[in-house]
C-alpha cells in the first residue's frame, strides 16, 4: 500500500513539475525601458542649398561707410565661386545640424585719374553648427528646439592701379605751384603759417582733386558687398605729399637764406635755387605718388554668434510638406545681433530624395576694430538632398 502511494506521488510530480516550470518561464521578466540609443536608428541627411541672395545694409572701414544695396542679379554677374552644403543627423529626439556657405565675388571699375582703375574681391564664409531636441513629435507635425553657433568670416581686398603718366604731369604742375608760392613768400616776407596754408590748398587742388571723387563714389555704392578700404586714400596721400614738400621746402629756404645773407639778389637767388630743384623734386614726388597709389589694401574679420531657435515641420501627406525655422543670437557676445528665418515647401521625389523651395533671410550686426558689418542677406532658396 505504501509502495503504491509513493509511486502515485512520484508520477504526479513527474507530470505537474514540467507544467509548473513551463508556466513560470512564460511569465515576462521586468526590464528597464529602452534608451534613445537602443530604440532609434540614426537618420542622416545631406543637402545642397542653392541660395540666391540679395544683400542690403552697411559695411564700414575706418569710419567710412559703404551703402550696400546689391540685388541678386548683380551678385550673379560678379560670382567667382560658390560652395554650399548641409548635413543633418537625427536619432530619436536628438539632432545634429551643420551647414557651410562660401561666396566669392569680384568687381572692377575705371577711375581715370591718378588712379587709373581698381579691382575688388570679397570672400564671405558662413558656418552654422547646432544641436536640437524634439519637443513635439506627432504623426503629421513636429517641433524642435535648437541651440548653436554661427561663424562668419569676411575677407576684403582692394587693388589700386595707378596711372604713371597722369602722376608725372600732376607732380610737375604741383611743384611749379609750390615754387611760385615759395617765391611769393620770400619776395613778400609772408608768414610761415600763410605759406603752409597755401601749400595745403595746392595739395588739395592739384593732387587730391586728380585722385577724383569717382573712387569715393564707387566705394560708397559698390556693386559687391565690400567695405570702402580706400575711403581715406585722398587724405592719406595729401598728408604724405604735405610731409614730403614740407621737408623739401625747408631745404630750399635754408639755401635761399644763405644766398641772401651773402648779398645775392633775392629774386635771382630764388630763381636759381628753385629752378634747379624743381625737376628733382617733381620726379621724387612722382615716385612717391606712384608707390602710394599703386597698392593692395585688404582686411580680414571674423566673429561668432551663439543662437537659439525653433524648427517646425508639417506633413500634408507622404509627398508634400512644409518646414520653417527661426533663430536669434549674438546677444552682444561676438556679434551684437544675429537672426535668421526660413520657410520652405518640400517634395519627397522618392523614398530618400527630396527638393525644397522657399525663402531665407540672414541678418548680422557686428562692429569691432574700426569695422562695421550690418548686412541682411535675403532671397529664394532651392535645396536638393538625400536622406538615408
Amino acid at each position: 500500500m505504501k509502495i503504491r502511494f509513493f509511486l502515485l506521488v512520484a508520477a504526479a510530480s513527474a507530470l505537474i513539475g514540467p507544467l509548473v516550470a513551463g508556466t513560470l518561464e512564460m511569465q515576462p521578466k521586468e526590464t528597464a525601458p529602452p534608451t534613445v540609443t537602443e530604440s532609434e536608428p540614426w537618420q542622416f541627411t545631406i543637402a545642397v542649398p542653392g541660395w540666391l541672395s540679395s544683400m542690403d545694409g552697411t559695411i564700414g572701414v575706418r569710419g567710412v561707410n559703404a551703402n550696400i544695396d546689391v540685388p541678386v542679379t548683380e551678385v550673379l554677374q560678379h560670382f567667382d565661386a560658390i560652395l554650399a552644403g548641409r548635413v543633418e543627423a537625427q536619432k530619436g529626439p536628438f539632432g545634429i545640424f551643420g551647414e557651410v556657405i562660401y561666396i566669392g565675388l569680384s568687381d572692377g571699375a575705371q577711375i581715370n585719374g591718378l588712379i587709373n582703375n581698381i579691382h575688388e574681391t570679397v570672400d564671405t564664409t558662413y558656418v552654422d553648427g547646432a544641436l536640437s531636441w524634439r519637443l513635439v513629435n506627432q504623426p503629421r507635425w513636429s517641433l524642435d528646439f535648437a541651440g548653436g553657433t554661427h561663424y562668419t568670416t569676411v575677407y576684403e581686398q582692394l587693388e589700386l592701379h595707378s596711372d604713371p603718366v597722369a602722376i608725372q604731369q600732376a607732380s610737375v604742375r604741383f611743384v611749379n605751384d609750390v615754387a611760385d608760392d615759395l617765391r611769393a613768400r620770400l619776395d613778400r616776407d609772408i608768414s610761415k603759417s600763410e605759406f603752409i596754408s597755401a601749400l595745403e590748398d595746392s595739395i588739395r587742388s592739384v593732387i587730391t582733386s586728380r585722385i577724383g571723387d569717382r573712387l569715393e563714389d564707387h566705394e560708397r555704392h559698390p556693386n559687391i558687398p565690400i567695405g570702402p578700404l580706400g575711403g581715406r586714400i585722398r587724405q592719406d596721400i595729401a598728408q604724405r605729399v604735405e610731409n614730403f614738400i614740407e621737408k623739401e621746402k625747408a631745404v630750399l629756404e635754408a639755401r635761399v637764406d644763405a644766398l641772401v645773407a651773402r648779398g645775392v639778389a633775392r629774386r635771382d637767388a630764388v630763381d636759381r635755387v628753385v629752378n634747379a630743384a624743381k625737376t628733382r623734386i617733381a620726379n621724387q614726388l612722382a615716385l612717391r605718388l606712384d608707390k602710394s597709389l599703386s597698392q593692395t589694401l585688404s582686411k580680414d574679420d571674423y566673429w561668432f554668434a551663439a543662437y537659439v531657435g525653433l524648427r517646425g515641420r508639417y506633413n500634408f501627406n507622404r509627398t508634400y510638406y512644409t518646414a520653417v525655422r527661426g533663430e536669434i543670437g549674438g546677444f552682444g557676445v561676438g556679434a551684437d545681433l544675429m537672426w535668421q528665418v526660413e520657410g520652405v515647401i518640400g517634395i519627397n521625389l522618392t523614398h530618400c530624395i527630396f527638393t525644397e523651395i522657399g525663402y531665407r533671410a540672414l541678418g548680422a550686426d557686428f562692429e569691432n576694430n574700426n569695422f562695421v558689418f550690418d548686412v541682411v542677406l535675403h532671397g529664394p532658396q532651392i535645396t536638393t538632398g538625400i536622406t538615408f
